[in-house]
This record gives structure tokens, sequence and C-alpha cells, in this order.
């Protein structure tokens, strides 16, 4: 599993984030190359965008002599999946970021609450502070500690 962010690391993304250039990001094929560019617009005899951000070729640099060989078909379609993903980093990562802080003020808002309610409050109060804890194995735990059948 995948560590949760430190507010350090989430601050990191979002200044890359703001950095970059403006989207939305854009994809396009041309011969053997895939562009991924901003602002990008077709405009009937060809493309046109604000800014290049990235070219693939088919000929991806392959030096690993444990990959496999793959067929022309199969290095393309990486190819495609590989420009699909960068180009729509930018909006994805910004939507991301926003879903992280947007769950971090309610995370926070719900332990403020667990905090107001009474010290003689029941497992359950407990279990949900333990639930929005940092770390996702105290979730677990916080689970097993309200099942009835369990204790």
């Amino acid at each position: 599993m995948t560590t949760l962010p430190t507010e350090h690391q989430l601050a990191e993304i979002e200044a890359r984030e703001a950095a970059a250039t403006a989207g939305p990001w854009g994809v396009y094929e041309s011969g053997g190359l895939i562009e991924i560019a901003a602002d990008l617009q077709e405009t009937g005899h060809g493309y046109r965008a604000r800014r290049g951000i990235a070219r693939l070729d088919e000929e991806p640099l392959d030096n690993d002599p444990a990959h496999q060989e793959w067929t022309a078909e199969q290095d393309w379609a990486q190819v495609q999946a590989d420009a699909a993903f960068v180009g729509h980093a930018r909006e994805d990562v910004r939507t991301l970021l926003a879903l992280v802080r947007r769950l971090q003020t309610q995370r926070n808002f719900l332990l403020d609450q667990v905090k107001k309610k009474d010290a003689e409050s029941g497992a359950g109060d407990r279990a949900l502070a333990a639930f929005l804890a940092p770390g996702p194995e105290q979730a677990g735990e916080a689970v097993e500690s309200t099942d009835p059948e369990a204790r």
C-alpha cells in the first residue's frame, strides 16, 4: 500500500502543478509521433497549440536486456497509453489535489466534532476517531473494535 502524502509532499505537488503550463492539454498523433500540447486546437489543416509539452515517438528507448520483445503493435499501444497518461496529467493532478484537500477538511471537521463530545462517549466515537487517524492500518483496527461479535 502506498503511504499517505505528508503536508510537505502535497505542497510540493501543488507547486509543480501550479508551475506547469496551463491546460487543458491535448494529445494528437502525427505520423510516428504523438504530441502533447497545451491549448491544442484542430484547424482543419492540422493542429495548433500554445505550447508543446511532450513528444513521444514509436521507437522508444528500450535498452534493458531483460525486457521482453514486443511486437510493433504492442509497442505503439504502449506509446499511446503513455501519451494519454501524460496528456491528462495536468487536469488529473489538479482534480486529485482538490479531492485530497476536501477529504482533509472533512476529516479535520469530524475529528473536531468527536473531540467536542462528552469524554464518556462510547466505542463508536473512539472507532470514528481511530478511523480518521492518519494511518490506514488504524482504520482496520477501528472497524474491528466496533464489531460486537468480535469481542
